[in-house]
């Protein structure tokens, strides 16, 4: 495997990880307060983030946060740490192996707090909300500690706190918000860290490669199925993936990190399947459609034209967009949707 190709496809499981940011009876006088007070007063945090379910073998996102700033590992990818800087929008990547380094610069990047403040921000909105509500999970017993759980709920979202029955201290988050689903758990809060892990300079001794600019809401239908034919003819040996979201994403990354290694690709065409892989997640990720979209292409066969596998209500439109197994796509009626 090249070099440019591990650098390429690191930023690109990278981005994927950025894009993509919830207890029996209890005697206990532990309250909600209590365990959400040391996330509202933390400055640093250290944590694990698993985004979608926690099952064997589930990616897992190692985050070091400090002010704007984070510094990232995935599970997936060996060798390879991010800085990313919220503030000026841009990630640095790094090839530890082969002492390499490329900035990624990020255009038209949302309001996206790092995963600490959007905590704060979640607890503080849920509990300013008139629909605020918490209910008293209890305890359950994990790995010889009592914890107890607290659920928030919300029209819009909804967080579960699991907390040391003795400490108050929570070790454990889920949070949900539409599509998306979080798993947040191994936190420590207000956690000594050396400024220089965070440094936005390339380490030296590191070669510095072109730099890379990616526009998170540019995404477009067209990217998307781009990056559904090149996943089921290049590396899905015909078939579509099994999913469409962020996490089915990270979970393919190892098995597309390998598939690359085989390829004899031209430097060219390496950052430009990376290129490619970004634009794919960023539909789904940045959805800006109504409602929620389906997918349905698992072990569909690329080329199977009377095959629904994917679809969709734009914005301001009447009818959905559905793209079939061929890659042609249809505006339907939504009495005429797949059941």
């Amino acid at each position: 495997m090249s070099r440019t190709t591990k650098l390429a496809i690191a930023a690109a499981v990278i981005l994927a990880a950025l894009l993509g940011l919830p207890f029996l009876s209890t005697s206990s006088s532990v309250t909600w307060a209590q365990v959400v007070q040391p996330i509202l007063a933390a400055s640093t945090a250290s944590l694990e983030i698993i985004v979608g379910a926690e099952e064997e073998g589930a990616p897992i996102i190692h985050d070091m946060i400090r002010g704007s700033r984070i510094r990232r590992r995935l599970s997936t990818v060996d060798g390879s740490v991010s800085i990313i800087d919220l503030e000026a929008s841009r990630i640095l990547v790094l090839s530890e192996e082969e002492k390499e380094a490329q900035f990624m610069s990020m255009e038209g990047l949302p309001s996206m707090p790092n995963y600490l403040d959007h905590l704060k921000n979640l607890i503080t909105s849920l509990q300013d909300s008139p629909h605020f509500v918490v209910e008293e999970l209890g305890e359950r017993e994990v790995q010889g500690k009592v914890l107890l759980g607290f659920c928030a709920r919300h029209p819009k979202a909804e967080a579960t706190i699991w907390a040391d029955a003795e400490t108050g201290l929570p070790v454990r988050i889920e949070d949900v918000q539409g599509q998306l689903r979080i798993i947040c758990r191994n936190m420590k809060f207000d956690v000594e860290m050396d400024e220089t892990l965070f440094s936005m300079e390339a380490p030296e001794g590191y070669t510095l490669k072109e730099e890379s600019t990616l526009d998170l809401l540019g995404a477009t239908e067209a990217d998307f199925i781009e990056g559904l034919r090149l996943l089921a003819e290049v590396f899905g040996d015909g078939t579509f993936p099994e999913g469409v979201a962020v996490e089915d994403y990270l979970k393919q990354a190892p098995a597309l990190v390998e598939q690359f290694k085989a390829m004899n690709l031209s430097d060219e065409e390496e950052a430009e399947y990376g290129r490619k892989l970004q634009n794919y997640i960023l539909f789904t990720r940045f959805f800006k459609g109504q409602g929620e979209w389906t997918y349905r292409g698992q072990g569909v066969t690329l080329g199977a034209e009377e095959t629904p596998i994917f679809w969709y209500q734009p914005q301001d439109s009447e009818t959905f967009r559905v793209i079939y197994g061929d890659l042609r796509v249809e505006d339907v009626a939504a009495e005429d949707l797949p059941q």
